[in-house]
């Protein structure tokens, strides 16, 4: 055999996939997809990113273009982190559950989650690379949102798979995390011959890659000078002090996060939430979003009344519009884009109540300003991310409420789709709106934050 066909051979035995002609959302894509390479997917929102893995994995088998294996299928691990994942599979129940610490004794830990052994090397140098070790006896419904998405993360690398196909790995880790999976990523790829191709709207990390695939979007840019007027001005609010909480020590189960907490929000006020992932950012917003029932447990004030004087936790949640990196996980991607976003009215996972003429006409009003009524009875599995971002904000503002607890809004989207969704959020800010924002990037902090509360070493501090 000549030099030249040696080489063509070990090629060809390197070669995974062959991908030939194939047309993707009005993409044409002719690549190689190799053992061992770590592979970015670029593109915008509904550049067909999604489309693409789901032709790979054979979940879609009707397209145009030739794609061909030099592998088993079965092979290729997708993940699919949605309400369809077995941590969110009873969704309502890890809903209302997710930070009570007395939950059934048979909820499972982050070890028993991940079939985690010691003895299995590959398993213990990815979980050393991107958690701490004392998180493996931790129940799943006690780590915070980036934690969450770290185990998600691992659950789908676990797998015995030689191609791992993973949608926006770093979405919700601030930049040490990320640089931490990235190096997880390069582990896998260089010491285990896996290869891992991400699916991205773009390259926050500046990663050296081995292969990019850039997709185009098959669609018109969001126009933020078309978007209407939508009434914005915040209701008349009955309450000064939004929250107020004196020397408290927050934890969850037997994990300290925050020790002599005191913090106060006025009303109007405008506040950046800052901290790395773990440091108890999500904990205090569900004191706020009385998602937490050990808020029992601490003396604090919210909306003008000591908590625990007789208010419901619907008539805290009535006064808030509330999204995080992890509440989209929670809905079946069955449910349509109309029932997740209505839902917003009653603060539940369902509508659960008829809903009055003037909120039938806002909800009208905002989907046409949003760009959503085209996509109103699509399910909400199929969306691209940028869409189901969308709708989420949607679901946050839809009954117009007098405080915003937006958690990482901006994850996961392409250039055009943040300008559009920043411009529609800092309009929707006027000076009697009570903002609480987390971001890791300051270019994503909306316009008059102006407060800075940052939890650092189980403190948090203000800086006013």
């Amino acid at each position: 055999m000549s030099a030249v066909e040696n080489e063509q051979v070990l090629e060809m035995a390197d070669c995974l996939i062959r991908i030939d002609q194939l047309c993707v959302c009005g993409s044409v894509v002719s690549t190689a997809i190799m053992a061992g390479e770590l592979v970015a997917v670029i593109g915008p929102n509904g550049s067909g990113k999604t489309t693409l893995a789901g032709i790979l994995c054979g979940e879609i088998r009707h397209f145009q273009g030739a794609v061909e294996y030099n592998i088993d299928p079965r092979m290729i691990a997708c993940s699919s982190h949605s309400a369809e994942n077995n941590i969110f599979h009873y969704s309502d129940f890890y809903y209302q559950q997710r930070y009570n610490t007395f939950d059934p004794a048979d909820t499972d830990t982050v070890q028993q989650y991940l079939r985690y052994t010691k003895d299995n090397t590959y398993m213990k140098e990815l979980y050393d690379a991107v958690l701490h070790r004392r998180l493996l006896e931790t129940k799943i419904i006690e780590l915070s949102s980036g934690e969450t998405r770290k185990v998600l993360l691992l659950k789908s690398l676990f797998q015995e798979a030689r191609i791992h196909i993973l949608d926006n790995p770093l979405s919700g880790l601030d930049a040490a995390s990320a640089a931490n999976v990235i190096d997880m990523l390069r582990l896998i790829t260089v010491h285990y011959g896996r290869t891992v191709i991400l699916l991205m709207s773009d390259n926050p990390q500046k990663t050296s890659f081995d292969r990019v695939i850039r997709l185009c979007a098959d669609r018109p840019s969001a126009d933020i000078a078309a978007m209407p007027a939508l009434p914005r001005a915040t209701p008349a609010a009955d309450f000064r002090v939004v929250m107020e909480i004196e020397n408290e020590t927050l934890q969850i189960g037997r994990r300290v996060l925050i020790r002599n907490l005191s913090w106060k929000i006025m009303k109007g006020e405008k506040w950046l939430l800052a901290g790395a992932n773990g440091s108890g950012k999500t904990t205090v917003l569900s004191l706020l979003n009385a998602d937490n029932p050990v808020a029992y447990r601490y003396k604090f004030i919210l909306f003008d009344r000591p908590r625990g004087s007789g208010e419901s936790i619907w008539d805290i949640k009535a006064r808030i519009g509330f999204i995080s990196s992890e509440i989209q996980l929670y809905f079946p991607g069955s449910r349509t884009v109309r029932d997740i976003i209505l839902s917003g009215f009653s603060d539940t996972m369902v509508l659960n109540r008829r809903l009055k003429d003037e909120e039938k006409a806002q909800y009208r009003e905002l989907l046409s300003g949003l760009g959503l009524a085209r996509l109103e009875d699509a399910p909400f599995g199929r969306l691209s991310s940028g869409e189901k971002k969308t709708v989420m904000i949607a679901r946050a503002v839809v009954k117009n409420p007098p405080v915003l607890i937006l958690d990482e809004p901006f994850q996961d989207l392409d250039p055009d789709t943040f300008q559009f969704l920043y411009s529609f959020l800092a309009g929707y800010l006027d000076d009697n709106r009570t903002l609480i924002q987390v971001a890791h990037d300051e270019r994503e902090i909306l316009p008059g934050v102006n407060l800075v509360a940052r939890i650092e070493n189980e403190a948090l501090s203000v800086a006013y």
